[in-house]
């Protein structure tokens, strides 16, 4: 099969002090119940995603940068254009570009340079990360935004912090048409009013770039809510005091011209009445002569047919965006509100997708689909839990994963385990849905599922394990055969076993005595070692260890402690963790434990040989795609890693899960070149080419060269001399690609290429 992988394919040799032990990977093909592949199967999936246009690679085309408030996770899409349609790609490579964010990433274009800068909340205050690309995207802190209060009467402190009321979604537009984008968002977390911070940069003379602010209004546009029903005219008390009702509520803004009449109109999403998600407030500024401010005069809770509203996720997140790249922005409507002990909450069948078939300023937006980009995914909730398993006992490898399903439909009450069956072989494996309801759990009412299999009873079949969120195992005796399985309840307490919340449980062998072991990750963030002390035919499980070699997967948080001389902060390890643990071979055979965690990282310790030793972790055990430094990459949160050799190298690969509610897979990497293979860097020129290249390398032998792109598809081969020019492929669109080249049984690191025609 043709692997279809990151650049990290371009240097899977070791650097001085560096090693690269796993890259991202798409080998592994999904196939749908119908054996349709499932293109961006690995991509993760989407819970609350948030878009955004950009040219990632520099082709003229828009991608998609997408943040997610899931962990917290920035994923990144390639458009490419397939028979004249448009298809985006899952592209990783790009994502470690972008800084962290918190409750809302937007890009928009601040300084009017035409490159969209990064907009995003930090935790302190809403923060500008200006575009300062010149090849590759590069986003530098520009501004912490603050508010000249002109409401309140505290000279001393005139200034505050423009904030982001917690799960709300802001709208950032420029309202005024002045050429500066405005703020507003919600007064508070438990009223419907909002608050303006008026961007008066170029109103007061000032350069673009040095921005400033200002609170003219809280209460913005006269909308407000009276008897929980939206009201426009609303009376206005300028505090932000001002409170009617007792309790939380998310909402969510997105400003649009909707009648081209040149004010902006709003759709205002709300987690008031399930029945109404998103209400549309027309804005009367033109139509009152060019009023002084915005106010808006008439609402419409029925601006999408009912039959497409009841589609429409919770107070959604908004965004325009545009998808087919026709130049006008479409909409997307997705899940924003995340409290899942308050709402019912759309975690699949959650991207609504509406094509634009009137203009930006006056839109008519047509329903196509609820699940844009996840329809190509596996994505079935908010929780996945991969294993692998020979299930039919045909030698090669299947995967069951583990999910809490929908939460508009499960509630996270009744977690089940999906069968992929390997239609492939041991080596090239095609992974195919066969059920979603495997060995029937789905009716036992189970929540945080986590399986795992092994032969406990020595009969030739596979058992099956599962952790839960109450901390017990559950045991399903396979009383058929290994091709034939048929799953038998025995218990939901496990010998007696509870290992805390929330556990993750991983039958294997750790100690090498030819008994299966069990390892135990948990709410803790430790992970507990129960030696099996029994036998082949009965395994026993005795703890032996409640943190196996010192592992602790706890984020380090800062946290305020009173000492002697007064308070204090201090770095310390969260009290959670979800530990989350899979054994791996590496090469020589050498074991190692991958832990997933709370924070969103896959992490490595080598196992001791005296298992009461602290393991030494694995740190930075993978190559950036472009700058090629170490690092161990954010998944984004709660992951659950499974290791299985699926091609057949005798190195393990991994497949994980997360709070997204998709897969990710890492493939497991072998001894790589030694550094003597390596030579220093060589010299591309001109560099960017408009369609040839010359090469200059300290060698006078044949010159090997492959030109790769940046998703590590070969897309030119050939040779050549140094100092020799040679043409590029007119298949070639203007875009970045990487040259690798070879000669004399050396390697010469990559080096990126621009073309530019």
């Amino acid at each position: 099969m043709k692997k279809l992988v990151l650049l990290s394919i371009l240097v899977c040799f070791s650097f001085a002090g560096m090693a690269q032990y796993f890259k991202i990977s798409f080998d592994p093909v999904f196939k749908d119940a119908n054996g349709n592949d499932l293109s961006l199967a690995l991509a993760g999936g989407l819970n609350y995603p948030q878009f955004s246009n950009i040219d990632l690679n520099n082709d003229g085309k828009q991608d998609l940068f997408v943040y997610d408030r899931a962990g917290d996770k920035v994923l990144t899409f390639i458009a490419r254009t397939t028979n004249g349609n448009i298809k985006y790609e899952y592209s990783p490579e790009y994502e470690e570009f972008f800084p962290k964010g918190h409750e809302f990433m937007r890009l928009k274009d601040f300084n009017g340079d035409g490159m969209p800068d990064l907009w995003f909340y930090d935790g302190d205050s809403i923060v500008i990360y200006r575009n300062a690309t010149t090849g590759l995207p590069n986003f530098v802190k520009h501004a912490s935004l603050y508010a000249h209060d002109l409401l309140s009467n505290n000279p001393t402190f005139p200034n505050q912090k423009v904030n982001q009321v917690s799960g709300c979604l802001p709208g950032i537009e420029d309202l005024d048409n002045d050429g500066d984008f405005d703020i507003v968002t919600n007064l508070n977390s438990v009223g419907s009013g909002m608050i303006l911070y008026l961007n008066n940069t170029i109103d007061s003379g000032k350069n673009i770039n040095d921005i400033s602010y200002e609170i003219p209004d809280k209460c913005y546009g006269g909308i407000d809510e009276y008897q929980y029903q939206m009201i426009t005219n609303a009376p206005c008390y300028y505090r932000e005091a001002y409170k009617k009702k007792k309790h939380f509520a998310t909402k969510t803004l997105l400003f649009f011209d909707n009648d081209d009449d040149g004010d902006y109109d709003l759709f205002y999403g709300s987690s008031e009445k399930l029945s109404n998600p998103i209400y549309f407030f027309k804005n009367g500024r033109k139509d009152l002569g060019d009023y002084y401010k915005d106010t808006f005069v008439a609402i419409d809770t029925a601006y999408f047919p009912q039959g497409v509203e009841s589609l429409i996720p919770t107070a959604p997140a908004m965004s325009l965006v545009d998808i087919d790249l026709d130049g006008e922005m479409d909409l997307i409507l997705s899940t924003n509100e995340t409290v899942t002990a308050s709402y019912p909450i759309h975690q699949s069948e959650n991207v609504l997708y509406f094509h634009n078939s009137g203009t930006t300023t006056k839109p008519k937006f047509d329903y196509v689909t609820n699940r844009f980009l996840v329809s190509e995914m596996n994505d079935y909730g908010a929780h996945t839990a991969p294993t692998f398993a020979d299930i039919d006992g045909d030698g090669d490898i299947d995967l069951i994963v583990a999910t809490n399903g929908d939460h508009y439909k499960t509630a996270d009450s009744s977690d089940y385990l999906i069968l992929y069956e390997n239609i492939g072989n041991s080596s090239d494996p095609i992974f195919q849905l066969k059920t979603i309801n495997f060995a029937g759990l789905k009716q036992r009412s189970y929540r945080g599922l986590v399986p795992t299999f092994a032969d406990l009873d020595n009969n030739g079949t596979l058992d099956l394990l599962v952790g839960k969120t109450d901390g017990t195992l559950s045991y399903y005796r396979n009383s058929g055969s290994s091709s034939t399985p048929a799953w038998t309840f025995v218990s939901d307490n496990y010998q007696s076993i509870n290992a805390g919340g929330n556990i993750a449980p991983s039958l294997c062998d750790l100690n090498g005595d030819g008994l299966v072991d069990l390892l135990i990750g948990s709410y803790e963030g430790t992970i507990k070692y129960y030696k099996n002390t029994g036998s082949a035919t009965n395994a026993t499980f005795t703890l032996q260890d409640d943190s196996l070699g010192g592992i602790l997967v706890n984020e380090l948080i800062r946290q305020t402690f009173l000492g002697p001389s007064g308070f204090f902060d201090s770095i310390v390890p969260a009290y959670w963790g979800y530990s989350a643990p899979a054994l791996l071979t590496l090469q020589n055979g050498a074991k190692v434990i991958a832990a997933g965690s709370d924070q969103g990282k896959i992490r490595l310790y080598k196992v001791s040989s005296d298992l009461t030793a602290n393991f030494e972790e694995m740190p930075n055990y993978m190559n950036r795609a472009f700058s090629q430094g170490a690092y161990t990459k954010d998944w984004g949160a709660r992951t659950f890693p499974a290791a299985a050799d699926l091609n057949g190298d005798g190195i393990s690969d991994i497949m994980l899960g997360n709070n997204r509610g998709g897969l990710h897979y890492m493939e497991g990497l072998p001894k790589s070149v030694g550094i003597e293979k390596i030579r220093s860097s060589f010299y591309i020129a001109p560099n960017p080419s408009q369609g040839s290249l010359t090469v200059f390398a300290e060698t006078n032998s044949k010159i090997d060269y492959t030109i790769i792109d940046i998703n590590g598809r070969t897309l030119q081969e050939g040779n050549t001399y140094s100092g020799v020019s040679f043409m590029l492929s007119s298949a070639l669109a203007n875009g970045v690609y990487f040259l690798q080249i070879s000669a004399d049984e050396k390697y010469y690191l990559p080096q990126k290429m621009v073309l530019f025609r």
